[in-house]
């Protein structure tokens, strides 16, 4: 009886051992039911991923009006829906997601295939604090319409209007690099060319968050292995500071625009090299000739005039429908702007150089103005010889919804603009372009200089208030 029951246990074990194995089998194994429910996860995952890019690519093609998107529009649409990717690249445009370290790619007519395995995922961003209200200049301002995404206005007594431009304080760049293989060096250089970011042998991963920004412009970053290199960059817009532009400018739209091709544009130099040679000449030439840094960092943003200053019986306004005040110099400008208010809360002057470029930034970002209209060709939204809604001469202020953007009014054309930035000791800089000038010759972007005392019909200033 007892060897009965031991044999008859022990057969029953072996038949629950079996079961057994046949149920982690049928769980596990290639065709087992958790291994297909991962790969039933991945696979939605990844559509999840494809439906990211898809929608960012939509996007940016509407924002674009049907034309070529890029990486940089990529990017900024995965930027309105948080979705952490980033595009790279062109024709076609590489898309990674970070988190899974998965790869796609779109081509021009937005077929996106993939996906395949990154080696190396290597992020940089940057980041600081925002401010969701923006503080009053004094008890004499009130809020007029619009929000700080759109353009948050407001008006002093007189009914002047002015729009503010966030800058988000503090700004610090962070950079995340993760890799199959042993990293054997990290490289970051800002847009002056200098390396402001060294590391190397820093296994298969590597985080720092803590980067200090110089100027505005492209950043390069470049991770090695033994095998394989990677460059990411990363076009910043965000600071007070200077702006290169250059990311902007090196594609083949900015190149076709100017009458040429990307090679003749380039010259036989690399973009990085052009990067370069453009942000040197940033630290050598240009230079402000009154600061406000450290008043915007404070208050995480500054004000422009919503409309070109414009002149009453020797008063100075910011308002709609009025000649903008032209035929006026550098220094008179200056001099004019400076005595709108008299106050110990804020000071008002004309725009520096960092306030007109975090302007554009600003305006790029949120998607009011493509970058190939900042720095290719401005005819779009600014009153040019040869835009589509003007009359071809020297509008008034704010009559035009054309060249509305944010609130703001004929930024681009019209007249060039007065800032305190300087080429040189003897040569002040004015921004824009004018009513007489073409949209690609004379873009939002352009640098223009000659002597402070030049005056001419379409040259004028726009206020700023610096709190």
């Amino acid at each position: 009886f007892f060897y009965w029951l031991t044999i008859s246990n022990f057969l029953y074990i072996i038949v629950l051992l079996i079961l057994a194995g046949v149920s982690i089998a049928m769980l596990t194994g290639q065709n087992g039911i958790l291994t297909q429910a991962q790969k039933a996860g991945e696979q939605t995952d990844i559509g999840k991923e494809k439906e990211d890019i898809a929608l960012a690519y939509n996007g940016a093609k509407a924002e674009n009006n049907g034309g070529d998107v890029d990486a940089d529009d990529l990017n900024r649409n995965f930027g309105y829906s948080n979705t952490e990717a980033e595009a790279e690249g062109s024709n076609p445009i590489t898309v990674t997601f970070k988190e899974s370290g998965r790869q796609y790619t779109i081509d021009e007519n937005g077929v996106i295939s993939g996906p395949t395995e990154a080696n190396i995922i290597a992020s940089i961003r940057i980041e600081g604090e925002k401010v969701t209200t923006p503080p009053m200049p004094s008890s004499d301002f009130s809020y007029v319409t619009g929000s700080v995404d759109d353009g948050y206005v407001i008006q002093d007594g007189e009914e002047n209007q002015y729009v503010w431009i966030p800058v988000d304080k503090n700004q610090k760049i962070k950079v995340n690099v993760t890799s199959k293989e042993e990293i054997t060096s990290i490289t970051l250089t800002d847009p002056y060319g200098d390396t402001i970011l060294t590391e190397s042998n820093k296994g298969t991963s590597y985080t720092n968050d803590n980067i200090p920004p110089t100027i505005n412009g492209p950043y390069i970053l470049k991770v090695k292995t033994a095998n394989e290199e990677k460059t990411t960059m990363l076009g910043v817009h965000s600071l007070y500071a200077q702006d290169t532009f250059m990311d902007w400018m090196v594609n083949e739209e900015y190149a076709e625009i100017k009458g040429t091709t990307l090679e003749n544009l380039l010259g036989g130099s690399t973009a990085e090299e052009i990067y370069k040679q453009q942000g040197q000449s940033f630290r050598s030439e240009y230079s402000e000739t009154e600061h406000y840094d450290n008043s915007v960092n404070e208050n995480g943003g500054f004000y422009i005039g919503r409309y070109e200053a414009s002149e009453n019986n020797s008063i100075i306004e910011v308002k709609a429908d009025k000649q903008p005040r032209n035929n006026i110099s550098q220094t008179d400008a200056l001099q004019k702007a400076k005595d709108m208010y008299t106050s110990e809360e804020f000071t008002s002057s004309l725009l520096t150089g960092a306030a007109w470029d975090r302007t554009l930034g600003w305006l790029e970002e949120t998607g009011a103005v493509r970058s190939i209209e900042i720095v290719g060709d401005s005819k779009t939204w600014g009153n040019y010889s040869d835009d589509e809604f003007s009359t071809k001469s020297l509008i008034n202020t704010g009559s035009k919804r054309e060249t509305q953007k944010n609130h703001i009014f004929d930024l681009a054309g019209n007249v060039r603009e007065w800032t305190t930035e300087a080429a040189s000791s003897a040569y002040g800089v004015f921004r824009g372009g004018g009513y007489n000038g073409a949209g690609s010759d004379d873009p939002c972007s352009l640098r223009s200089n000659d002597s402070p005392d030049l005056t001419l019909s379409d040259i004028g200033f726009r206020l700023a208030l610096y709190l």
